[in-house]
């Protein structure tokens, strides 16, 4: 009888509700697994993801439902193939999966979470959402609170470079989808990624005691390539190898 009661002991506490946990979802923008060290990179230095990797768990079969930006992340925030939906454009998916589905971040809402976005999760227009300070394709209904994080991107002060249908050298910089290369004077907060993460951070320290959902979306590497100049040191171009030239 004793091994009895422990055993219905055991089985209660194991019936009994697990802690709400709290959500922090991280993207970055056009950030392939071949650019992170602990993908095997030999160039790259990306500590705090590798962190995160060591302490979590890495996937190494993970793969994006549609080769550009928006139609993947409607994918991943609705539930939803691309083909399902087809929502194949730079829009958020609302309008295809209807007002009666949730999304993911609308699922945590509904069901008593605070979520919260801090820049581009649906898609959002860059470098031109982020001049602006835009929405862009966003689900409002999904979000309790957002927040864009506007810098001036490609205009930003600092040493310029295109790279890109500019065999001249002629152009230091140009707006738009390019490869501009900004070597920003000031610190993390002269771009939109450095406000995101203090912005991120901020919301965290503020719900800390209740339960949250917060998307948190860097834009980077996706161009224009805007940061500190001292992002830029440890990668001086004159060390960076070239890959195999193909006839």
């Amino acid at each position: 009888m004793r091994y009895l009661i422990v055993l219905l002991v055991l089985i209660l506490l194991s019936c009994t509700p697990k802690k709400d946990y709290n959500v922090l979802f991280i993207i970055s923008d056009d950030l392939t697994t071949t650019a992170v060290s602990s993908y095997e990179n030999k160039a790259c230095k990306t500590p705090n993801i590798d962190q995160l990797a060591s302490e979590g768990v890495r996937y190494t079969r993970a793969y994006c439902q549609y080769p550009v930006c928006g139609p993947s992340r409607a994918s991943f925030l609705s539930g939803y193939y691309p083909h399902a939906t087809t929502t194949f454009g730079y829009v958020s998916g609302r309008k295809n999966i209807g007002d009666q589905r949730q999304t993911w971040p609308q699922l945590f809402k509904d069901n008593g979470y605070f979520t919260a976005r801090v820049s581009k999760i649906f898609h959002m227009g860059v470098p031109i959402d982020i001049e602006k300070g835009g929405d862009g394709a966003d689900d409002p209904v999904s979000w309790n609170e957002k927040y864009n994080s506007q810098a001036a991107e490609w205009q930003t002060e600092g040493e310029a470079e295109l790279v890109q249908g500019n065999p001249e050298g002629s152009i230091q910089r140009k707006g738009g989808n390019v490869m501009t290369i900004v070597k920003a004077v000031g610190d993390d907060l002269v771009h939109a990624d450095g406000k995101t993460a203090q912005k991120a951070s901020e919301l965290l320290r503020k719900h800390k005691n209740e339960r949250f959902f917060l998307a948190v979306g860097m834009v980077r590497p996706h161009v224009p390539f805007v940061a500190p100049e001292s992002y830029f040191k440890p990668y001086p171009y004159t060390a960076v190898g070239l890959p195999e030239k193909i006839e």
